[in-house]
């Protein structure tokens, strides 16, 4: 299988990209939240998006990437952000709000 060298500018795209659609699906999926397939579904969309934009945040950190420090920590700040988010919003039944998986 091929390697494909990504320029730091087409990685902070993706991750921008992947951003937008975490945001678009939580929300637009969020909407639909009687249905358990469909919070399921969200769920597993969320995680694939955050295990991509981590990855591609690792991939940044390399040292062949001339990308500012501090652009690359927030980013990963961001991406983290979005993980806390997702744990929050899906998994921890102490915030107040139902667990919606575990139900």
């Amino acid at each position: 299988m091929k390697n494909y060298d990504l320029s730091s500018k087409r990685i902070i795209r993706w991750i921008c990209v992947n951003y937008g659609l975490f945001i678009l699906a939580f929300f637009t999926l969020g909407f639909l939240s009687g249905n358990k397939n469909m919070l399921m579904a969200n769920f597993v969309l969320d995680v694939a998006l955050c295990a991509i934009s981590l990855v591609l945040n690792m991939r940044l950190f390399s040292k062949k990437y001339k990308t500012p420090v501090v652009g690359k920590i927030g980013l990963l700040f961001a991406t983290l952000c979005f993980v806390g988010f997702t744990c929050f919003a899906f998994l921890l039944p102490e915030n107040g709000l139902p667990p919606v998986l575990l139900i």
